[in-house]
């Protein structure tokens, strides 16, 4: 196994971005008139909420601090800078949502990357699957809504 510090800041890293997400959910929410859609965002952002939660608990267990890291610093921060600004702008429904779902790809890539880099303990592996699993369900169920045009 890699040294615990790694592991630290690899779900250091998670927590940042699952961090993010939520704030662009949040932004997302206040961009909506829809009331599905708001309460869609509004679900989306609690679930990455409860990610960070449970992050910040696996990095205790390993015995470190839980960080958020300045966006000036983060690995992802021209990702998100990108989408803030995006999504504040964005007035189509559609095009939000589209915008969604590659924040859902990301953090799916971002996930898979990690997981096969480290040799996680295996409660927080279990976690981080679950995690990512997650919100591979919740893109298809996305993506599914749109072609079926019910988003």
């Amino acid at each position: 196994m890699k040294k615990p510090n790694q592991i630290i800041l690899k779900l250091n890293e998670l927590l940042a971005i699952n961090s993010d997400a939520e704030k662009i959910y949040l932004d997302a929410l206040n961009q909506v008139e829809d009331e599905a859609l708001k309460n869609f965002f509004r679900a989306m952002a609690f679930e990455r909420n409860e990610f960070c939660r449970f992050l910040g608990a696996e990095i205790l267990q390993e015995g470190g601090e839980p960080k958020y890291p300045e966006h000036k610093k983060h690995i992802s921060v021209d990702l998100w800078s990108n989408n803030l600004t995006y999504i504040a702008t964005i007035k189509d429904e559609y095009a939000l949502l589209d915008e969604v779902c590659n924040i859902k790809s990301w953090s799916i890539k971002k996930y898979h990357e990690i997981i096969d880099k480290m040799k996680f303990p295996e409660n927080t592996l279990q976690l981080l699957i679950k995690q990512r699993n997650t919100i591979e369900n919740s893109l298809n169920n996305l993506k599914i809504s749109e072609s079926l045009n019910l988003a």
